[in-house]
């Protein structure tokens, strides 16, 4: 038996009545999903429902995004993330905390960075070399660290741009990455060109998608994301279900981050495979593309 299965909510559903169905507890309902308002869910509505005593996938909703619902609050998602009032509101630039809006994406780190030293751990590569660091360092520096850039929004730029001259290929593609996810200037982006024939392939390949993707923060258009690797968007978070390729570039609005698999597949690096949900930007093919590495997902 599977630890779980993916529901969708019907018209007239209630928590208590799917916890019924199923034969197991609005609680466990609750612990396995990010609901601010178990009493606010809708038609549609992606629930992962666990159907055996094993308690051993990650929490369906948030990290390192989360897509506010009807009846959020900031103090119900800091509370839920682990994290302040305060924190969500600074790493999110929101300029009213009483006012946040149904499907707003918010990043949900749960920390305040330190610019200078982020910079610091970039250039040095955390004290490894190009050739020799470890997947897990790289995850934890660099992955990771385009959230943190994020997070300080424009103020990161003026420590980024030096590192798009750094010799290591890996922290040029990352400044790439964090660029296209803080930037709106155009100086950022005739910066960003330069790069376009960088000698590293997979960094000249990044660039015009973080361009597109600064055009797209110029207009306030946060919530559209691009596919930076080709991959597949599966018909349930399930490798085994129908599927269709997203290539390269390809533009996707969140509907619903870190969806674990509910059959408990296993992961690209152990652990259970994890999901997000989305909606195709010109076709609105609904989906969900898997993570790879270590759950990092597949956008910029």
């Amino acid at each position: 038996m599977p630890p779980a299965v993916l529901y969708y909510v019907k018209s007239g559903d209630t928590m208590f009545n799917i916890a019924k169905k199923f034969g197991t507890t609005v609680d466990k309902i609750l612990k396995a999903n990010i609901l601010c308002n178990p009493n606010l869910i809708y038609p549609g509505d992606a629930l992962i429902i666990p159907i055996s005593n094993e308690d051993i996938l990650p929490r369906a909703g948030g990290f390192p995004y989360y897509i506010v619902r009807p009846g959020d609050s900031l103090f119900c998602i800091a509370k839920e993330f682990g994290t302040t009032i305060d924190v969500l509101v600074q790493n999110n630039k929101i300029s009213n905390p009483n006012l946040i809006f149904p499907g707003q994406e918010l990043l949900v780190i749960g920390e305040r960075p330190d610019a200078a030293y982020l910079k610091n751990q970039w250039e040095n590569l955390g004290g490894w070399t190009c050739d020799i660091i470890p997947p897990i360092s790289m995850y934890g520096i660099y992955y990771r660290g385009t959230f943190a850039w994020e997070a300080l929004g424009e103020e990161a730029i003026q420590y980024l741009l030096p590192l798009l001259e750094h010799p290591c290929y890996i922290v040029r593609l990352y400044t790439v990455i964090a660029l296209g996810r803080v930037a709106k200037d155009g100086k950022v982006a005739t910066q960003l060109k330069k790069l376009s024939n960088d000698p590293e392939l997979s960094v000249g390949q990044l660039v015009p998608l973080a361009l597109r993707r600064i055009a797209l923060n110029k207009q306030g258009i946060r919530k559209v994301h691009l596919i930076i690797s080709p991959t597949y968007l599966y018909q349930e978070p399930n490798m085994e279900s129908s599927h269709i390729t997203l290539n390269y570039g390809t533009e996707v609005v969140a509907l619903r981050w870190n969806i674990p698999s509910p059959t408990a597949e296993e992961g690209p690096r152990g652990g259970i495979q994890m999901y997000d949900r989305v909606v195709v930007r010109g076709t609105n093919k609904v989906g969900f593309i898997p993570r790879g590495g270590f759950d990092e997902i597949a956008v910029i």
